[in-house]
């Protein structure tokens, strides 16, 4: 042990002693790994050293005679002391490859002629989060977003969500938690995919000592060939100390193209000047890239951006179509007249449709009208004069047939 540990452990007797009660000390202990459970005494010199778990005795040791018993199974061969400090005052535990078995409230009582110390240790496992992944798939028959980690204990809690933000009707989140036979976790949160937004995960440990955070954006843009290019990529978070990565897909071959380090602020680029920050040392986590000339055979392709920092990192897929010049000054002169014609040919046909509606209303209004103008004539006929012969007729809606054979 280092001088730090064992002078904490000597204030905490001297507080003990000075108030008459022990504090709990809390220790965590790295999952398959050996551990150590403080007690710190004053030696007289017959001393005998008890602990316990939960008060099941799991080791006691009395100087010069050595180990008395060590009677819980679970702990045989597993725990020992530091025999050649105990006459000094030192009857710390030792537990090899601690597990979730070994979590819970231990007690160390030590004995002699003089007086009894006791001493209360709460001990947790913890199997540390090293890694977050975050990545898309369509193993559901749509495609998902889905955050994962593995080899954890006790089980994480994951956190989905988007910017901007959506629903978690819409989004339909689902959480699976899979201990392994030792008893870590392999944890996967998965999300549906949608368009246009940054996919962000945070991912706690159990005691909350662990906070990791990871994001994943997703588009496709436009470029022309022969002019400089901006790609996006902004971390949501504000980031410190970070390195940034810049990769290029083109089929199946991958390169990286440029990498900075914040903290050194060296950069490289295998392209030369033909890449470079947007923003000069990618301040606040704008990894955002220019590229100047861009050429279509050569550049076309999946641009990878990753921000990487402590626990946290942003990653940003674009797909990078570059058009030649030719092309875009065909489709930017067809976009600026296309609404000339397009309008005379939108009226004429509103006017074509709204004519034939009319005269289809028309005849059909007409016919119905006839119809029952006829019905009601045996009981109620409309009468109406003609100014020129004093005839009476109904002339409402009058047929063809009728105007040719009404009397001049």
């Amino acid at each position: 042990m280092t001088a730090a540990p064992w002078t904490r452990l000597i204030l905490v007797w001297i507080i003990a002693d000075t108030t008459g009660k022990t504090p709990d000390i809390q220790v965590t202990c790295m999952f398959s790994e050996d551990c150590v459970l403080p007690c710190v005494f004053e030696a007289v010199g017959d001393e005998i050293v008890y602990w316990f778990r939960q008060n099941i005795l799991i080791h006691s040791y009395e100087q010069g005679s050595g180990l008395l018993d060590q009677p819980d199974q679970h702990y045989n061969n597993r725990t020992s002391l530091f025999t050649e400090v105990v006459s000094s005052g030192n009857a710390s535990l030792h537990i090899q490859k601690s597990g979730p078995q070994d979590r819970g409230k231990y007690r160390c009582l030590v004995t002699s002629s003089g007086e009894t110390s006791e001493h209360f240790i709460i001990v947790k496992v913890e199997a540390p989060i090293h890694s977050v992944s975050l990545k898309t798939t369509r193993l559901s028959g749509f495609e998902e977003v889905i955050c994962s980690t593995r080899d954890v204990y006790p089980a994480p809690r994951v956190t989905m969500f988007t910017e901007p933000a959506v629903p978690p009707d819409v989004l339909q989140p689902f959480t699976r938690k899979t201990p392994d036979k030792q008893g870590r976790y392999s944890v996967e949160s998965k999300i549906r995919k949608l368009k246009d937004l940054t996919y962000i995960c945070l991912v706690q440990s159990f005691y909350k000592s662990q906070t990791w955070r990871t994001s994943l954006q997703e588009k496709e843009i436009f470029s022309i060939e022969g002019q400089d290019f901006n790609i996006p990529c902004v971390a949501p978070w504000n980031l410190q100390n970070f390195t940034l990565t810049w990769s290029f897909t083109k089929g199946h071959e991958s390169s990286t193209v440029y990498t900075y380090d914040s903290l050194t602020q060296l950069s490289s680029s295998v392209w030369k000047e033909k890449a470079r920050l947007v923003t000069p040392r990618g301040q606040g986590g704008d990894g955002s890239l220019q590229l100047r000339s861009l050429l279509r055979l050569e550049h076309t392709g999946t641009y990878t951006c990753t921000l990487s920092a402590l626990q946290t990192k942003h990653e940003v897929h674009t797909r990078v179509n570059i058009i030649p010049a030719i092309t875009a000054q065909i489709l930017s002169k067809s976009s600026t007249h296309r609404w000339i014609p397009a309008t005379i040919i939108t009226g004429l046909a509103v006017t074509v449709v709204a004519t034939i509606i009319w005269t289809i209303t028309c005849k059909v209004g007409c016919s119905k009208s006839s119809q029952t103008q006829v019905e009601a004539a045996e009981m109620q006929p409309i009468r109406v004069t003609d100014a020129n012969s004093g005839a009476l007729f109904d002339d409402t809606c009058s047929t063809e047939e009728e105007i040719a054979n009404r009397p001049a």
